[in-house]
């Protein structure tokens, strides 16, 4: 009974290192270099970005900063929706772009105005928007809140176990 629970244990911890691995190399060295993490949720830009991939974003906060071809996220204010396209035309006029999925065959309707860029993308990883969409999800999080919570407990109780064995 005691080596399963061993066993269990080193199971449970290599979880817990794995998904501690994984969350700083994720979320926090991107925001380290000042760069913030987006979910592509559509396949408007499959050509150069797959949906589902995880987009992660410098952000810029003059108008000049952006170029023709440049891929950039852009948020709406009343939504709060984000979007990645690239831009296809500046207006430097009413300083709006005009915004294409490479995926897409025409451009988007409307002129997306500078207000709503939050950033260029720097780089991307396919498929980690899904566990990023998956994680935010409150079920999920509860059940790593029990694996964390289940880890400890083991451990205590081993350690108790083999505290006890060497006092006896």
């Amino acid at each position: 009974m005691q080596t399963q629970k061993k066993k269990f244990s080193i199971l449970l911890t290599s979880l817990v290192i794995f998904i501690a691995v994984v969350a700083v190399g994720v979320v926090y060295i991107p925001s380290v270099m000042g760069l913030d993490a987006y979910s592509i949720e559509t396949g408007s830009m499959a050509t150069t970005i797959p949906e589902g991939s995880m987009v992660y974003v410098r952000p810029y906060v003059n108008f000049e900063d952006y170029e023709l071809y440049d891929v950039v996220t852009f948020t709406d204010p009343v939504t709060e929706k984000s979007f990645t396209h690239r831009i296809i035309e500046i207006n430097s006029l009413d300083q709006t772009f005009k915004t294409k999925g490479d995926a897409n065959t025409e451009p988007d309707l409307e002129p997306t105005p500078f207000s709503m860029a939050v950033g260029k993308v720097e780089f991307s990883i396919p498929l980690l928007g899904y566990a990023a969409t998956f994680l935010k999800n409150t079920v999920v999080k509860i059940a790593i809140a029990v694996i964390y919570i289940a880890w400890a407990a083991i451990e205590i109780e081993l350690y108790l176990t083999e505290r006890k064995k060497r006092y006896d």
